[in-house]
This record gives structure tokens, sequence and C-alpha cells, in this order.
């Protein structure tokens, strides 16, 4: 029985990690083995981990006691088959664990793509089982490969926020706070609202909150109007009606930013989680938030348009989103599972450059 490497993560104590041999296993009938190519590691990775037990991200990749395995998006191809229909060679995108291999159960398979079928996974959000093939997919290319790991499923709660947001007229805002400005879901975000903007369909100004080190990485973007540290939050201008996009998950930036903000404040709408170690404060916030989705907006926007229509759309922001990215990203591609470990660590600790992306291979 074949072995195959796999960073397991305690699931309290995520700095706790280790690398496991963990057999293969043999294919049943209807199954087929991927071999995962490259992935991508990124703060909201970070994410899946803080929300795991809350949202099910440990459920998609079971292991044995304290410890789990983190999911990531990549690219793997298909290495041994027992289904009638998918040949060795072809190559999928997709939701996989930081592993060398994994084992899937293709259900409503097409041409352009399958969904695993396989038990566990059945109550979980569709839109992290289904593997889409790489001929079929029309943001596909050889060369944007890295960019799709890094960037397509962070893009993708980006452009639905930012349609969330227009469908609500902006909750009347006049200005937009986004925290931790410098992560990729946010400069996304900051990137489609600036360019709605530029296309005289919105007025809202759009403010950046990020850390010293990162200030004039973030205002090189030129996505903002308005870049702030954290500390200088007070020069936010408290008599504009204002949301919040919040994608650090620190309990006192919030505290600081509701209290400083008071009644000017429409939306709080709460994302990502960089600064995980700052989640709990005991200060009792004023407004809870509202924690955004992306899988049931996706769903919901793909019944609403037709999912043609809404591949078209994102296939279009897309393209001038990775234009752009390309500026400024600095992709690095690393290999074995040691370095892996190595930059989880480094990011679980936000020691990381943020212009920085992160893909791996086993």
């Amino acid at each position: 029985m074949k072995n195959q490497e796999v960073l397991l993560v305690n699931k309290s104590k995520f700095s706790d990690c280790v690398i496991q041999q963990r057999p293969i296993g043999t294919l049943n009938e209807g199954e087929i083995l991927l071999q995962v190519d490259k992935f991508a590691l990124t703060s909201n990775n970070i994410t899946y981990a803080v929300v795991g037990h809350q949202i099910g991200y440990w459920n998609f990749f079971p292991a044995e006691g304290d410890m789990g395995i983190i999911p990531v998006w990549g690219f793997a191809t298909v290495v041994e088959t027992q289904h009638a229909e998918i040949e060795v060679g072809q190559r999928y995108y997709g939701y996989y664990p930081m592993a060398a291999h994994l084992k899937v159960v293709p259900v409503k398979n097409s041409e352009h793509g399958f969904i695993d079928g396989v038990e566990h996974r059945r109550a979980l959000p569709p839109v992290y089982n289904f593997y889409t093939r790489t001929t079929q997919d029309s943001l596909y290319s050889l060369e944007t490969e890295n960019l799709l790991c890094l960037l397509r499923p962070l893009f993708l709660t980006s452009f639905l926020i930012d349609d969330f947001f227009a469908d609500n007229d902006f909750f009347d805002s006049q200005q937009i706070i986004l925290t931790s400005a410098s992560s990729k879901t946010a400069l996304a975000l900051a990137h489609l609202m600036h360019h709605r903007k530029k296309e005289g369909k919105s007025k809202v100004q759009l403010v950046g909150l990020t850390s010293p080190r990162n200030k004039k990485f973030v205002e090189a973007s030129g996505y903002y109007d308005k870049v702030l540290v954290y500390a200088d939050y007070e020069q936010l201008d408290a008599s504009l009606n204002s949301s919040i996009v919040e994608f650090a998950g620190n309990h006192q930036l919030q505290y600081q930013l509701q209290t400083h903000l008071t009644t000017s404040l429409k939306h709080n709408c709460l994302v990502g989680i960089v600064h995980w170690e700052a989640m709990r404060g005991e200060e009792k916030l004023p407004q809870k938030g509202t924690f955004f989705f992306a899988p049931t907006f996706a769903q919901e926007k793909q019944k609403l348009w037709g999912r043609a229509a809404f591949n078209s759309k994102m296939e279009g922001a897309w393209r001038q989103f990775i234009g752009d990215a390309s500026d400024w990203l600095n992709v690095q591609e690393l290999q074995g599972a040691e370095r892996l470990k190595a930059v989880y660590l480094t990011m679980l600790a936000g020691d990381f450059d943020a212009k920085d992306g992160y893909v791996f291979s086993f």
C-alpha cells in the first residue's frame, strides 16, 4: 500500500502541526486517485482553520483525533482510475487537502467536471465539492495557473461582496473601510470597487486600513482613495455614512471602529480572519456584524442569473483583475512538505510580505 505526505494541524492549537505519512489505499469501483500538482497557501487558509468547527472546513478531509487537514485550492491530475468516464491524465481545479494525493468518488460527471460524492462531503457546501476540468474551464490558461491557485477563490468572494454592496446601494455609504487592506481578498474587492467608480457606477470613497509595514504597498496598488495605519483609525471621518468590510478578525480593531463611527456605521460585513489570534476581547461590541458566507451568495446568484451568465460576468472581471495583479503579486513556487510547514507557521504568525504569493507542490 502506497503512502503520501500530509500536513496535519491541531484543530485547537494551530501552531501544533506535523508532517505525517498516511496510506493512500486502493481504489474501489467508481473511484479515482488525483495527484495534487500544486496549490496555494494564503491567509484564507488560516480562516478555514479558525472557523473550521463552525462551518465544517475540518470535515472535508477528515483526520484522526485532535488533528485536522486544512483545505487548499489548486490543480491535480488523475493518476489512477476505476471510473468508466474519467481517464488517467485528466486535470482538475478544485478543493484539495495539504497532501500529495486525494481519492474521490466522482458523481454527476460531465465535460465540465464532477462532484465528489464521497459520503462525508454530501452535506457540505456544493461549491467546495465541484472539480472543474481544465480543458473546459473558461478561466483556465497554463500561464495563469499560479494566479488561479492564489487568487481565484479569493476573487470569487470579492466579486460576490462587490455585487452584494451594489445590490444594496452600498448601504447608503459615503465611505467603505476595508481592514487588512493588503490581503489579497481585500485588494481584489478594492480593485472591483475602484473600477466601479471609474465607470461612474459609484461615488463611494474607499479607505484601506493596514499595518505600517504594508502601507506603501497598499498605496501603490492605486485602488484606495485613502490608506491609514490601524493606529490612525480616528482620522476616519465619522460624520460620513460608513460601511466596514472586516477581513482582519481583530476584536480590538472592531471595537475601536464601532465606537468611533457610532451611528454613522450602516453596515458591518465580516469576511476573513487574518489576525486570528486577536479575535476575542474584553469590550462588548456595539454591533455584532453580519458574516458574509460566499458559497451561499454564489448559489443564489447562479440561480438568479443562470450559471452561464454568472460565469461570463465572473470571467470578465477576473481577466481585468489579473492584468493588474501580476504587477504587484510576487509568486513564489516552493516544493516539499518541510517548506510547506515552515511557510504555514510563518503565515500563522502573520510574519509574511503582503506582495508574496505561495504556491506549493509535494
